[in-house]
């Protein structure tokens, strides 16, 4: 079980190796960037526009990547209080926001910031709030889930897999499984005490499977995330990953971004 801090560096390293993040990341602040270049311009001073053009995204991605870590780590609320949670956390980011952005801008603008009140300060903030909120909505969005929770998970179309082992036959509850190996023109089904043989290709299991619960980790291997126990690495963009029944299997580099989305789930 990884202890709290373990935990919040897991969660800082699986957004640093997530390359879709940094493209979602980057693209969503240049958009407000240009946004906010056209809104300063209607001030008549373009070095406003020009200051809140280069700065207010530099803060809104700074701001916006560590409420992104908090999300990972601590948001489990559902319901109202999530709804209430994402927006404190917005409301918090646009003061922050705004109390580094104004002074300058005001400074550009001739003002005396000595003289300025708190609330001159933090005015504006309102479009910040609504900035960090559709940034919020897109970053769960990423993860599955929404403003009041987790978006209902996929069920699987396999309730049970037909398999024999010698002259035994039963049915395998996708539940049971640890994971699936390819094995030529074979697929085998690993359970926490037995392997199972059965004709199929691992492509027709990776749709079929419920997605919540079952990823692909290597061209070979499909895991189940409810038998994770730990993840290790990444050692050469590779996870060593211990499930349930004392198995351990490795991913392969090409889902790394995959893995390292699953280390919540070895919690």
């Amino acid at each position: 079980m990884a202890s709290s801090g373990d935990q919040l560096a897991l969660n800082f390293l699986m957004i640093i190796l997530d390359k879709k993040f940094w493209k979602f990341h980057a693209l969503y602040w240049l958009g407000v960037a240009v946004a906010l270049f056209i809104y300063g311009l209607s001030y008549g001073h373009w070095q406003v526009a020009l200051v809140r053009n280069i700065y207010s995204p530099i803060v809104g991605f700074s701001c916006s990547y560590f409420i992104g870590i908090f999300y990972q780590n601590k948001l489990s609320a559902s319901g109202g209080l999530r709804l209430l949670t994402i927006l404190a956390l917005s409301v918090l980011g646009a003061i922050v926001s705004a109390m580094i952005l104004n002074p300058i801008t005001y400074g550009l603008l001739g003002y005396d910031i000595q003289n300025m009140s708190p609330g001159n300060l933090t005015q504006d903030g309102l479009y910040f709030v609504l900035f960090y909120l559709i940034w919020s909505l897109l970053f769960l969005q990423r993860g599955g889930q929404t403003l009041l929770g987790n978006e209902p998970a996929p069920q699987s179309r396999i309730e049970t897999i037909n398999v024999s082992k010698g002259a035994k036959k039963l049915k395998l509850q996708p539940s049971d499984i640890c994971f699936i190996q390819a094995s030529g023109d074979y697929v085998e089904f690993f359970t926490e005490v037995e392997a199972y043989l059965k004709q199929g290709t691992i492509g027709f299991y990776e749709e079929e499977l419920a997605a919540e619960s079952f990823h692909r980790i290597h061209r070979s291997i499909i895991i189940n995330a409810d038998k994770i126990i730990s993840i290790s690495g990444p050692s050469k963009a590779q996870y060593f990953i211990k499930l349930e029944g004392g198995h351990e299997v490795r991913s392969s580099r090409n889902y790394q971004d995959q893995v390292a989305g699953l280390i919540p789930t070895a919690n």
